[in-house]
């Protein structure tokens, strides 16, 4: 099973075609039919204890304090489960973090939503380790910055963007 956490519409599903898919996000979207469709907090998911294959977020980890989002994955995850996120941002220091909070601020005040801007928590890269390392996954790939932005212009998407593939080692 696959919990796309954060997902919107629940698009991802239709590149997860094989995959039983639980599509979470805390707004009320309309859902694609291939997918079932939860209205809930990514810090809380609606989900059983080591019931889930893969945590999917995709442009989402950061919609989340990190050690909230990384430690409910790796509640609903069972041992060897997966975490891939991309397409959120991480920052190497905390001068880059600090200016992405005023940007997205900005953002959300001339849309005419500011206190959206209390939903943004861009990933500081140390602290995305530690939550992870915390939790007990291995990072199998973490990518920022020009390597991710080459992967994504592979598939067309050329834009500066996030990687995280980590798996939840299975406790003695």
């Amino acid at each position: 099973m696959v919990v796309d956490v954060g997902s919107g519409g629940g698009w991802a599903a239709r590149y997860l075609r094989d995959a039983d898919v639980i599509a979470i996000d805390l707004l009320d979207i309309d859902s694609r039919p291939d997918a079932l469709q939860v209205r809930a907090d990514m810090r809380s998911l609606p989900i059983r204890n080591s019931t889930v294959d893969v945590a999917f977020y995709a442009a989402s980890l950061h919609y989340a304090p990190v050690s909230n989002a990384i430690g409910e994955a790796a509640r609903v995850l069972r041992p060897d489960g997966l975490l891939v996120a991309f397409d959120s941002p991480i920052y190497g220091d905390r001068r880059r973090q600090a200016q992405a909070e005023a940007r997205s601020a900005a953002y959300y005040a001339d849309a005419g939503f500011p206190e959206l801007a209390a939903h943004y928590h861009p990933i500081d890269v140390t602290a995305l380790r530690a939550a992870l390392a915390s939790v007990g996954f291995e990072v199998l790939r973490l990518e920022a910055g020009a390597t991710a932005r080459r992967w994504w212009e592979r598939l067309g998407r050329p834009r500066r963007s996030s990687f995280l593939v980590a798996m939840l080692v299975p406790t003695a």
